[in-house]
């Protein structure tokens, strides 16, 4: 039951502040602004909650490992607390409705997930895994964002406006967030990159050179991205596309190494 309020409270506010458009703290109606602070208050509450379950099932329980359900979960979690965030800056509330949205998603499909059978794992095992799914969540929020972005950028060089256009917010507004999620995203990854090579016994042997070498990679890209901006500047289309490339990299080190060792080779790590 909890699981449902959890679900259903997401895709409901998400899609809620979707609908809203992009907010404007200016000509906001006193009405307006008190559903506003009820729905964050609301989702705030739920975040917590969410949070101390995931923290007391996966990340307090020294018996318990990490499957998949558990990343979903934990990302879903992650996702919220960054469309509250949105939801609490003006102008970019329907990114927040977004990111709400895609966690509610992301707990419907932790529950048809059956458990898996996965080896308990160290304390700094996990600190690993958490912060890799912390630079995960902060880097695919971007990249949601950033695809949006470019789907923006086009439509208003063609001179064409639809519902997409009046529901996004600003290129400008869009593009200081994504700079936001890019460096909490880089910095999350760097830390669990330095744990990896820390924490993890022998990569040969763990089949977890190929891992490496990808998460190795799309910290050089974001890496890039972080210093470009800040140093020359660094904005518009090619920017974006090169921040979905390192995505697309991160998501082969970590999903596509995971399905190729647990699925293909039918082996775990840690």
């Amino acid at each position: 039951m909890f699981v449902i309020t959890i679900l259903a409270t997401y895709l409901v506010t998400g899609v809620l502040l979707i609908s809203a458009g992009p907010g404007n703290e200016d000509g906001h109606t006193s009405a307006a602004t008190l559903r506003d602070r009820l729905i964050c208050g609301l989702l705030a509450v739920l975040i917590v909650l969410h949070g101390a379950s995931v923290a007391n099932e996966v990340l307090l329980n020294s018996a318990h490992g990490f499957d998949f359900a558990d990343v979903l979960n934990v990302i879903s979690c992650l996702f919220a607390a960054i469309g509250l965030y949105a939801a609490l800056q003006p102008g970019i509330r329907a990114v927040a409705g977004t990111d709400l949205v895609i966690a509610g998603a992301l707990v419907a499909a932790s529950m048809w997930m059956h458990p898996a059978s996965t080896p308990p794992l160290s304390w700094q095992l996990k600190l690993h895994a958490v912060l890799s799914l912390l630079a995960y969540s902060f880097l695919a929020a971007g990249a949601v964002l950033a695809f949006a972005s470019l789907l923006q950028d086009r439509q208003l060089r063609a001179a064409k406006v639809n519902r997409l256009s009046s529901v996004l917010p600003p290129l400008m507004a869009t593009e200081q967030f994504l700079a936001t999620l890019t460096t909490a995203g880089f910095v999350f990854l760097l830390m669990s990159v330095v744990s990896g090579f820390v924490f993890v016994e022998d990569l040969f042997a763990q089949h977890l050179t190929h891992k490496s070498a990808l998460s190795l990679g799309a910290l050089v890209i974001f890496g890039l991205l972080v210093a470009g901006r800040r140093v020359a500047g660094w904005r518009g289309r090619r920017m974006l596309h090169l921040y979905l490339a390192g995505f697309a990299v991160l998501v082969l080190a970590y999903f596509g190494s995971k399905i190729a060792l647990e699925v293909i080779l039918d082996k775990q790590w840690g």
